[in-house]
């Protein structure tokens, strides 16, 4: 289905992850906020062609279960239509979105929606995909070919030598096989003996802009990453069990793409643990702590022994072991991180005013997040079962975390004076918003 084994063999685990629950709906995207009229039918065609060269099996209609034939599809078959409440403004635009977002695609495996009307010279693209046919960096992929935009820029990262059975690989074999069969203990964000879903998630964004993240990771000597996830850390410390003896342990999505194929379209991404310091009472512990706590994506970077697991076994059982991955009693949730381009888009010559990615839920999860850049901006994704209590105050809470990293980091140290903050401020006329919808799939 792929022009590369690596995308491949990841994409087929997702396919059979989803049809052994038929319950959660595994479609990543995002959504594209364009500022002018909305475009003709015949134009929307033009621009899901453009697609669909970029990455041919993007032509095909979905795959019957147990079967490897596909047939074309036309573009009409990816494009729907949702007319908004007239002058809703961003909770009608919401609200769409999770309408949306309620009904899996079922003929194809990719689709566009185009909705309008909430405001006056705006419109909005949703842009979604099967997990197994794409990845957030795919994504970005074939929304820069439809905008007619150069690629992704290559990843220099050093070649991988073909695997061979050292002791460093075996060692590597027994650690993923102990990972997927010892007893694990992931702490559950949700309410006691409440197993999600309990009906359709719902989804938040909230926006900062992206040089202040930098400045407090300079600052901090962590990474972006470092700050997005040590962040949530703090926001996440009202929803932990008042009794608890087990850790918060994500997964993290690590990108794949090596020197031939940085700039492929398809699914080239593998599950990285990370437990993150929940516990420490300050921000600043929890900035200082992460780093640490993020030393496994470092290392799987450069080890060649990371996908082991998933070499030897049949590909029948991949799925099988992504399920027992992302179980809620191994895994607390989902934490991945989409770099976006760094300059606005045009569509047509409207400018693309923001991009709000779109995540996933996997079985059994209460909350799942991903931060997205776009053009100087970080919005972080909120999305989680109708079941987690106070959800609204999440995207806050993340918020108030970069003002404590902040606060700590400008701190003068003992015996010294106090230096002026070098953090940049969003501007007043970019301040930072939470927008929420509640809407379900009948409102």
């Amino acid at each position: 289905m792929h022009d590369h084994d690596d995308a491949t063999a990841a994409g087929e685990r997702w396919f059979a992850y989803a049809a052994a629950h038929p319950h959660t709906n595994v479609e990543i995207g995002g959504v594209a906020v364009v500022a002018g009229p909305a475009p003709s039918t015949v134009e929307l065609h033009a621009l899901i062609d453009l697609m669909r060269a970029a990455h041919p099996p993007l032509r095909d209609r979905a795959r019957p279960r147990g079967t490897s034939a596909t047939s074309p599809a036309a573009p009409a078959d990816h494009l729907e239509e949702v007319a908004l409440s007239a002058h809703g403004g961003d909770l009608a635009l919401h609200a769409g979105i999770e309408r949306v977002c309620a009904q899996p695609l079922t003929d194809v495996t990719w689709g566009m929606t185009l909705l309008h009307g909430h405001r006056d010279n705006e419109f909005a693209l949703l842009l979604r995909a099967h997990h197994g046919l794409l990845d957030g960096m795919s994504l970005i992929g074939i929304t820069l070919a439809a905008v007619r935009e150069p690629g992704p820029p290559r990843r220099r990262t050093p070649s991988v030598p073909p695997p061979s059975w050292t002791s460093t690989r075996v060692r590597a074999l027994v650690r993923a096989v102990a990972g997927i069969t010892l007893p694990a203990n992931a702490i559950s964000l949700g309410p006691d003996r409440v197993q999600a879903p309990t009906g359709p998630p719902r989804r938040m964004w909230v926006r900062t802009p992206l040089p202040r993240m930098k400045a407090i990771a300079r600052e901090g000597g962590v990474s972006l990453n470092d700050v997005y996830l040590a962040a949530l850390a703090g926001a996440l410390r009202p929803w932990l069990p008042d009794k608890s003896t087990g850790t918060v342990r994500v997964t993290v999505p690590l990108n794949t793409r090596r020197v031939d194929t940085s700039t492929a379209l398809g699914n080239f991404h593998r599950g990285v643990p990370v437990i993150l310091p929940c516990h420490l009472p300050t921000a600043a512990e929890r900035l200082a702590a992460t780093r640490p706590a993020t030393r496994n994506i470092r290392n799987s970077h450069r080890d060649p022994d990371a996908e082991v697991l998933f070499d030897i076994l049949p590909t029948r059982w991949h799925g099988r072991a992504l399920a027992r991955i992302l179980h809620p009693r191994r895994t607390t949730m989902v934490a991945t991180h989409v770099p976006g381009p760094a300059h606005p888009l045009k569509l047509h010559g409207h400018s693309i005013n923001a991009l709000l990615p779109l995540m996933f839920l996997p079985a059994g999860h209460h909350l799942s997040i991903c931060l997205g850049e776009y053009a100087g901006t970080a919005h972080l994704a909120v999305v989680a079962d109708p079941s987690l209590p106070n959800l609204d105050e999440l995207p806050a809470r993340w918020l108030a975390e970069l003002d404590a990293f902040e606060g700590a980091l400008t701190q003068p140290r003992p015996g010294t004076a106090s230096m002026p903050s070098t953090i940049t401020d969003p501007a007043p006329d970019d301040a930072e918003r939470v927008a929420t919808s509640s809407a379900g799939p009948d409102s």
